[in-house]
C-alpha cells in the first residue's frame, strides 16, 4: 500500500481530538460526579432537595461542567472529521453527525436540573407538598439519566465509525484503534441493554472500556500526533 500524505490540517485536528478527549474528560467528571454526584442522592430525594438548596452554585457549577463538555462534543466532531474524512468521507461525516446528535440529546437534558433548581424557587415549590416536590425531584433526576443513555447511544455509534476508520487509517498503533472500537462497541450494547433491562446493575462497566480508551488516545493524538 503506497502512503498516504498527511496535511497540515490533519496534523492539527489530531492535535485537538487529543487535547479535547482529556478536557472534556475532566469536565465530565467534574460535572456528573464531582458536582451532582456529591448533592443527589438517589434513593432520598428529600436529603438531595437539602443538598441543592444548602449548596446551589455547586449544583449549577456541575451544570456549567456539562454544558461546557457537550460544547466540546461537537468539536471534536469536526476535529475527527477532518482527520478521518479522506479514509472515508461520508462515514465520518455520518459519524460526526451522531456526535452533534449525542451533544444535542446531553444538552438539552441539562434543562432537567435546570427545572429542579427552579423548583426550589418560592414561586413554584410552595406550590407543591413535600412528597410532590420529591416526587419531581425523582422524576427530573431519572429523565436525566434516561436522556443520557440516549446520548450515549449517538457517541457509541459515532466513536465506533471513527474507530473503524482509525483502523483502517494506521494513524494510530492499530491495537489502540481496534480498542476503540471494541470500547465503543461494548457502550453501544450497555446502552441497548439498559434501555431494555434498566434496572440491570452492570451498566457503567459496559462504559469504563470507553473511558479508559478515551484517555490514552487523548494522550496518543497529544502528544504523538498521528503518522
Amino acid at each position: 500500500m503506497s502512503a498516504r500524505v498527511i496535511t497540515r490540517q490533519q496534523h492539527l485536528a489530531a492535535r485537538l481530538a487529543g487535547f479535547l478527549y482529556l478536557f472534556l474528560m475532566l469536565c465530565g467528571v467534574v460535572g456528573e460526579f464531582g458536582a451532582r454526584g456529591n448533592l443527589i442522592v438517589d434513593d432520598d430525594m428529600a436529603k438531595t432537595i437539602g443538598n441543592i438548596a444548602a449548596s446551589p452554585h455547586l449544583f449549577r457549577l456541575g451544570i456549567v461542567c456539562d454544558l461546557t463538555a457537550f460544547a466540546g462534543d461537537v468539536a471534536i466532531a469536526v476535529a475527527l472529521y477532518v482527520l478521518l474524512s479522506p479514509i472515508g468521507k461520508y462515514l465520518a461525516l455520518t459519524c460526526a453527525f451522531w456526535r452533534v446528535a449525542e451533544a444535542a440529546v446531553l444538552g438539552a437534558i441539562t434543562l432537567n436540573s435546570m427545572t429542579m433548581l427552579l423548583l426550589l424557587d418560592p414561586r413554584y415549590g410552595h406550590a407543591f407538598s413535600p412528597d410532590q416536590l420529591q416526587s419531581l425531584f425523582a422524576l427530573f433526576n431519572d429523565t436525566h439519566d434516561v436522556g443520557y443513555t440516549v446520548g450515549m447511544f449517538f457517541l457509541a455509534l459515532g466513536c465506533m465509525g471513527f474507530s473503524y476508520l482509525l483502523v483502517r487509517s494506521r494513524y494510530v498503533p492499530r491495537w489502540l484503534a481496534a480498542f476503540g472500537l471494541f470500547a465503543y462497541t461494548a457502550m453501544f450494547v450497555g446502552c441497548l441493554i439498559t434501555f431494555v433491562f434498566p434496572d440491570t446493575p452492570y451498566g457503567l462497566g459496559f462504559y469504563m472500556p470507553a473511558g479508559i480508551y478515551e484517555i490514552l488516545i487523548g494522550l496518543w493524538l497529544l502528544i504523538r500526533g498521528v503518522r
